[in-house]
């Protein structure tokens, strides 16, 4: 592995960026960005064939860089176990201290910088200094320790070569929207028959919807020359489609009240970013006016280097991992209907005889649809091993023919707010492999009083679960009362899993999402540092990333507190389904992968563990309402449940047409009336209130049998 690291001044949080909460020394970096896309991603990367490269990206072979910031990089050492690092500068404060820090070291780095004291300039480093420096790390190495294979590393470094792959017919139209698909075709080595700025004309946005899906439908035909090859079997393939929507923080979503003492031009250009709907701003002569004077372009250059830098971080993931990229207009972001569903669910209100759920779902949907062409949804609704959202809207309901994207396909999410939480994510790469046995103990931490009326519902559904499955699954179960038990519960536990089992708000006044414990309400945010939550983190509690309130959830604030994998809720769950969903994924995690390592001998994701635990629970859903109807009755209920869900447990890729034809053929109804009751069962259900947060596709669960059979 060679590590890249950006090192970044200290800068504080109040010095964010105002609309998406990027470090300011990160805006200041894109150049770093750039530059690390041209160079290999490991000491084997330039010497391999084109096929043997583009098979490492899709399982996520990519690069491994990481933003830093200067404090927390002088605490690092340069180690013969990670020998090969590549560090960007762009300050005088960074670059002394680097340079000192450097003096230190056993081992010597590539230090590529925009400070002109002799260090690499950033428009003369090439992949070949990478490659000398590779060598000399190597002599070092070798001269301390004579059994290092240094004449092995020579031939590898011998056969690099600037990776070349031919010209696509493509013409490249490099633009913010188009730039993870030209880079990811770039980094493989190919060319394209030409280039030409991206522009559309007034109130008609398809050339930039052509060259998006134009962009990554070229990269999903070098995904579809991938054949099988023998890493799949210890390596299963990370998502094959980005879905990217820019947001802005809650807070600069607000309509701001104009001052006579704020520059010209200020309050009219922030307006016109947040009504931009589509790919370029746009408005009638009089409005856009204000963002040419000093203060509109001041405001409306600091919004072009957050996407740039947020575009180029989405760029290096999708290269590393042969994604296909779809950038969303800013529309996605402003859907009015999406107030009207969430106040309907939180309003409590009964959905069982008015249709109002179904109603104002599908005007979400809806909403949600118009601003997402026919284009790039079919780009979307290809993917084979799943998608990963950068955003902040709730993507997961946009409607693929009669499913949700969330349910139709495995789906995670990376919050696009704040803007630094969203690079973390983005960085992180490095697989964590696990046992099916670490799923065998789940932790359920419970922090209902105990006159609450649904404080039982998580442990008799567990108990239920544990009883069928003793052999394969147990919970530890711990009642805690304040924040300091609540740390101290989950930092003693080493599993992989734990359930949050109590209440969970997101107040609008405060803009904080808590957990209720005790008589505390707790900010998970404020326990970074403190608290070391397990891989995996299961919220059975309400409004735990609400996507109509601020970027402060407590699902979010998990994934700070180093959680690889969030399983939150958007809206109010029913207690008794939450409880039932929490523990039939604690018995799929335990039974089911177990049966998909040891039997199939093939290792799993937990993002296909969630995708296809959401996929079933629709489906109890749809067939309780069948027999809710009188419909079917027990024992054919139960027997359909069990057919249809091993169409779900296969991975059969039709599993929703197959089983559509055996309800349809089970209850007699015909197509129109089998869609009205999907239709209502996903408005009215909770299996669209939950959303995957983080990075579940770097959890694999496999074993050594599978990881020594290649």
């Amino acid at each position: 592995m060679i590590r890249y690291v950006v090192v970044l001044d200290d800068d504080s949080l109040e010095d964010a960026s105002v609309f998406q909460g990027l470090s300011p020394s990160m805006l200041d970096m894109e150049w770093a960005l750039r530059s690390i896309s041209e160079m290999p991603t490991d000491i084997f990367d330039f010497g391999l064939p084109l096929g043997a490269r583009k098979a490492r990206r899709i399982v996520g072979k990519g690069w491994s860089w990481t933003p830093l910031a200067i404090s927390s990089f002088l605490e690092l050492r340069v180690s013969p176990d990670d020998p090969y690092w590549v560090v960007y500068s762009g300050s005088a404060t960074t670059f002394g201290a680097l340079d000192d820090w450097e003096s230190h070291q056993a081992l010597p780095i590539l230090h590529i910088s925009t400070d002109d004291a002799g260090r690499l300039a950033p428009e003369k480093a090439r992949w070949t200094h990478v490659r000398d420096q590779v060598r000399r790390v190597a002599a070092k190495l070798h001269e301390h320790a004579q059994q290092f294979p240094v004449a092995e590393l020579r031939k590898t470094l011998k056969a690099w070569r600037k990776p070349t792959a031919g010209r696509l017919d493509l013409v490249a139209k490099p633009h913010n929207c188009t730039i993870p698909n030209l880079v990811t075709l770039r980094a493989l080595g190919f060319s394209f028959s030409g280039e030409e700025p991206l522009k559309s004309p007034p109130g008609d946005e398809r050339p930039h919807i052509n060259a998006i899906a134009e962009s990554a439908n070229a990269v999903i035909a070098e995904q579809d020359t991938i054949g099988l090859f023998p890493a799949l079997l210890s390596h299963y393939p990370r998502p094959d489609r980005i879905v990217i929507a820019p947001s802005l923080y809650a807070h600069a979503r607000q309509r701001v009240r104009p001052s006579a003492e704020a520059p010209e031009g200020l309050f009219e250009t922030i307006r016109v970013i947040q009504r931009q709907k589509g790919y370029t701003y746009s408005g009638p002569g009089p409005a856009m006016l204000p963002t040419m004077s000093p203060a509109g372009r001041y405001i409306m250059g600091l919004r072009a280097r957050e996407l740039n830098v947020q575009t180029l971080a989405v760029t290096l993931r999708a290269a590393s991992t042969l994604a296909a990229t779809v950038r969303l207009p800013n529309g996605v972001n402003l859907s009015s209907e999406l107030s009207d569903f969430t106040g309907h669910v939180r309003g409590g209100r009964s959905t069982g005889g008015n249709n109002k759920a179904e109603r104002v779902f599908r005007n979400v949907q809806n909403s949600l649809r118009k601003h997402t062409s026919q284009a790039l949804l079919d780009v979307v609704a290809s993917s084979k091993t799943g998608v990963k959202l950068v955003a902040d809207a709730p993507l997961e309901w946009l409607p693929l023919e009669d499913l949700p994207l969330g349910i139709a396909l495995d789906v995670s999410r990376i919050p696009a707010t704040p803007g630094n939480l969203m690079m973390t994510q983005l960085m992180r790469s490095e697989t964590l492999f696990l046992r099916p046995k670490a799923f065998e103990e789940v932790l359920v931490v419970s922090s209902f009083s105990p006159s609450d009326p649904i404080r039982n519902d998580v442990r008799v559904a567990m108990e239920t679960f544990t009883k069928t499955a003793a052999d394969r699954l147990d919970f530890r179960q711990v009642t805690v009362n304040s924040r300091e038990q609540f740390v101290e519960a989950v930092n003693s536990f080493h599993g992989a899993m734990m359930i949050f089992d109590g209440h969970g708000s997101h107040e609008r006044n405060s803009g904080a999402g808590f957990l209720h414990i005790g008589k505390e309400k707790v900010d998970i945010w404020e326990l970074r540092g403190t608290l070391r939550p397990p891989p995996v983190v299961v919220l059975s509690a309400c409004d735990t990333h609400s996507p109509d309130r601020t970027h402060a959830t407590a699902g979010a604030g998990f994934l700070t507190c180093g959680a690889t994998s969030v399983v939150g809720t958007f809206l109010p769950v029913r207690s008794k389904s939450a409880a039932l969903f929490a523990a039939r994924l604690s018995m799929r995690a335990a039974w089911y992968t177990h049966a998909v390592v040891h039997g199939s001998k093939r290792p799993i994701l937990w993002s296909e563990v969630v995708g296809s635990m959401l996929r079933l629970d629709f489906l109890s859903d749809l067939i309780g309402r069948l027999e809710g109807k009188k419909l079917l009755s027990l024992q054919p209920a139960m027997d359909l449940r069990t057919e249809i869900n091993m169409f779900v447990h296969t991975r059969d890729p039709d599993w929703w047409a197959k089983s559509k034809a055996r309800l349809i053929q089970a209850t007699g109804l015909d197509a129109d009336q089998l869609a009205r009751l999907i239709s209502k069962t996903i408005a009215e259900g909770d299996c669209v209130r939950y959303t995957h947060l983080g990075n579940p596709e770097l959890l694999c669960i496999t074993d050594n049998d599978v990881l020594n059979a290649v």
